[in-house]
């Protein structure tokens, strides 16, 4: 019984564990909570798409990092954003929606074209201050200290 009972503890530990080693991602409507919250901290906000594999490999590399991890969640609001989203965002005041492409090629939302001032290019990491500024923006796949480098 000792052991059963040792053995439930030791699995709720490393649960624990393990969910402290991740980026507290949020979405718009969370974010946009948080700020009121936190009015220091600017949005730090991954653009991703379903299809892209440098994106995948961010999230399974980079932003696994404890050094990434920490840094994030200590020092910003992290937000995950499906640049291709179809669904209607809103965001401080104002809607954003989804365009579709005039002529084949994939669609964006409008949130993503605007935040990343049209640069579509997958992943793109926007540091947003809390006026809605855009202080940095950051494309494509880094490894963690490219990314810590381009964050401090």
């Amino acid at each position: 019984m000792k052991k059963q009972i040792f053995g439930v503890f030791l699995i709720i530990a490393l649960n624990l564990s393990a969910s402290a080693q991740d980026i507290h991602w949020l979405n718009l409507e969370q974010a946009e909570a948080e700020m009121k919250k936190h009015p220091d901290k600017p949005l730090f906000i991954d653009f991703y798409t379903s299809w892209c594999g440098w994106c995948k490999k961010m999230d399974a590399s980079t932003f696994k990092e404890a050094e990434v991890v920490q840094h994030i969640n200590d020092n910003y609001i992290p937000v995950k954003f499906d640049a291709e989203s179809r669904e209607e965002v809103k965001f401080r005041g104002k809607t954003y929606k989804y365009v579709r492409p005039q002529q084949g090629g994939r669609g964006v939302n409008s949130f993503a074209y605007f935040s990343l001032r049209g640069k579509l290019s997958y992943p793109a990491y926007a540091v947003i201050s809390h006026d809605g500024r855009l202080e940095r923006l950051l494309l494509g796949y880094m490894p963690k200290a490219q990314l810590l480098e381009n964050l401090l």
